[in-house]
């Protein structure tokens, strides 16, 4: 079925051509999220999968196939959905985007952010990235042992080893 004719489907018999889209975009349309959504759980990610799909059905007569294809159309709105679910995630966990943490900032706190980011950057790859799964996304020790594929207790002992490493040598830099 072309995309015209799955178009005009969704917008007179829509019940058949979301089975159909579906079908035909579900896996995609996953793949997008669970790349965007990641240090997510799965449930949220199925939640947006389900959006997306919803948006497409509630948008249809909007839809110009003469500026893309449909697939390309649910890309776009892949991404999109996946980007707006983030934030509301990671807001409902307390945690503020870092773009909006910058406005927030000022000069003093700034300063330290670069003292921060340079320690940061200086430990090895995984230690770094296990800091910012857990004070930049907000994941649970949980999830960083999932996403690591350690125990929960090595999760939290290696935050706080990291942690200690950090403080130190932020006590050297003063």
């Amino acid at each position: 079925m072309s995309d015209g004719e799955l178009l005009s489907k969704l917008m007179t018999d829509s019940t058949a051509a979301l089975t159909e889209l579906k079908n035909t975009y579900s896996a995609y349309v996953y793949a997008i999220m669970r790349d965007k959504l990641a240090s997510f759980p799965g449930e949220d990610i199925e939640e947006a999968v389900s959006d997306v799909f919803v948006r497409l059905w509630k948008n249809a007569e909007k839809i110009d196939l003469s500026r893309g294809s449909l697939k390309a159309y649910i890309c776009v709105l892949a991404k999109s959905t996946a980007l707006r679910k983030r934030e509301q995630l990671m807001r409902s966990r307390g945690t503020v985007p870092l773009s909006e943490a910058a406005e927030i900032a000022d000069k003093d706190s700034i300063e330290r952010r670069s003292e921060l980011k340079a320690m940061l950057m200086a430990l090895p790859k995984q230690e770094r990235e296990l800091i910012v799964c857990r004070y930049y996304y907000g994941l649970h020790f949980k999830e960083i042992a999932a996403r690591f594929n350690i125990s929960e207790a090595a999760a939290r002992k290696r935050t706080e080893r990291i942690l200690k490493k950090l403080a130190r040598s932020g006590e050297e830099s003063l």
